[in-house]
């Protein structure tokens, strides 16, 4: 479990396996994630936002167009890496 109890939706759009895991529809890492959950509750309302944005990315209001490409941008970097 990570160590860092994320407060914000940035902190979980930084995360790399957080990113995996929306991205890819992972079940295999979803009783981490409801576990980091369950340790935090109060955790929950930027989680359930963060997955959001990045399941929804193209229909997603809550980012300007800019912020929408760069965050693309870097979950493609992320992926790519994931895949080396």
């Amino acid at each position: 479990m990570k160590r860092t109890i994320y407060t914000t939706v940035d902190d979980f759009l930084c995360d790399d396996d957080f990113i995996r895991y929306a991205m890819d529809a992972c079940p295999d890492k979803d009783s981490y994630w409801a576990s980091y959950l369950s340790a935090s509750p109060q955790i929950r309302s930027a989680y359930l936002k963060a997955y959001d944005i990045l399941t929804h990315l193209d229909d997603c209001e809550t980012l300007t167009p800019e912020e929408r490409a760069a965050l693309k941008q870097r979950i493609m970097r992320t992926i790519r890496l994931s895949l080396n």
